[in-house]
């Protein structure tokens, strides 16, 4: 499941919001359940998209038509309205299967929550399904979200689901890493998201049997050696299958597949040893990018925390620290301090990205100077990264 955007909340409408009075042609049956208005006006005033997604089977049964539906669906935001509440949009299904054969937006299908989450920005994954019957509820399982059947005893009315909903932390982002090597900005990583973080690694990947993978397998994180790294049904199966909000490239050797950048366009970032736009491109990664840096004789170096596109180390920076080069400095004494700063700057990066729901560049810090170019954060022409096994 790919997710991104702004948390929401799926409302059945039939015995959720409305009385369920069966097939309704005519508006004026339409009535509000008590605490209804004020629990959706509650969610309204908390910034949560609201929608109601409801099965219209009598449509199909030629009970009442799309016509008389869309009065009824006006009448219920008019009546929301005058309680100083309303719905972002409603979707509904009009088909029943044995007569006008199977669909996938019929609850507990999930075309229409998909549909919602292209057009509004939805993050699926933080978002929220009640309903008073199973149902309703189940499509939160299939999409990664968190559902609440009415009737239960910590909910048994919408204005107490909404009690549940105001009163939870949001769910953590999901992190894919990927590594080729010892994984020491993955464990950096792993140190810095712990209970109670806005992130969690979720799955590591590899493109071979990379000593780091022993840091997922011992948090009984899932670890998973590419078959063949470069083929991007492979990453995006396991990426949807493990629900990843975000893929960290943590020192990985091979060539990001275009169509899995495609797929999670501005949801890859990636960590580099150096001071992007200088000493980047295909074949700058270990010591060859701090050798590159010395015969240079640049006075300072550093790491870059950049969105990853379809060519090497292009993406726009969203960070940087430097670190001067010293006198006598050798290539692998310039690689240990730099690799210290990998080790703040990383886990800073995704945790801003999981308090902002995207990457995003971050402000300058007292005391480390996380520098964010603009227009020359972009490097030079060349494929997705290929980075360095730290």
């Amino acid at each position: 499941m790919i997710s991104q955007g702004v948390a929401a909340v799926f409302l059945d409408r039939d015995g959720t919001i409305i009385e369920d009075a069966g097939y309704i042609r005519n508006p004026e049956q339409v009535r509000l359940l008590p605490g209804a208005a004020g629990a959706i006006a509650r969610l309204n005033a908390q910034g949560l998209r609201t929608f109601v997604v409801t099965n219209q089977s009598g449509i199909a049964r030629g009970l009442l038509s799309q016509e008389e539906y869309h009065r009824t669906e006006q009448r219920v935001d008019e009546l929301l309205r005058q309680a100083g509440a309303r719905v972002d949009a409603h979707y509904f299904c009009p088909h029943l299967p044995e007569l006008s054969g199977p669909c996938e937006c019929r609850k507990p299908g999930t075309l229409l929550y998909r549909r919602a989450a292209e057009q509004f920005g939805i993050d699926l994954t933080q978002s929220w399904w009640i309903g008073d019957r199973l149902r309703d509820v189940l499509p939160a399982e299939a999409l990664g979200g968190r559902g609440i059947l009415l009737g239960a005893e910590d909910a048994p009315d919408i204005s107490s689901a909404v009690d549940l909903v105001l009163a939870s932390s949001p769910m953590p982002m999901r992190v894919a890493v990927a590594i080729s090597g010892r994984g020491s900005n993955l464990e950096s990583l792993l140190q810095a998201l712990g209970p109670g973080s806005p992130a969690e690694v979720a799955l590591v990947l590899s493109d071979r049997e990379a000593p780091g993978l022993s840091l997922a397998r011992a948090r009984n994180i899932p670890a998973k050696v590419l078959a063949k790294p470069g083929d991007a049904d492979e990453w995006l199966e396991s990426l949807r299958t493990h629900r990843a909000d975000l893929v960290v490239l943590a020192g990985y050797l091979k060539l990001v597949p275009a169509a899995v950048i495609a797929g999670y366009r501005n949801r890859i970032i990636n960590i580099h040893p150096a001071l992007l736009p200088d000493f980047g491109g295909k074949g700058m990664y270990g010591l060859r990018v701090h050798e590159a840096v010395l015969a240079s004789g640049a006075p300072e170096s550093g790491a870059s925390v950049h969105l990853v596109d379809e060519r090497y180390d292009r993406g726009p920076v969203l960070a940087q620290v430097r670190v001067p080069v010293l006198a006598g400095d050798s290539p692998e004494d310039l690689a240990q301090r730099v690799l210290a700063v990998e080790h703040e700057l990383l886990p800073a990066v995704v945790l801003a990205a999981a308090r902002a729901g995207r990457p995003v560049a971050l402000p300058a810090h007292e005391g480390r100077a996380y520098d964010h170019p603009a227009s020359e954060g972009r490097a030079h022409d060349h494929p997705a990264h290929e980075g360095r096994a730290h």
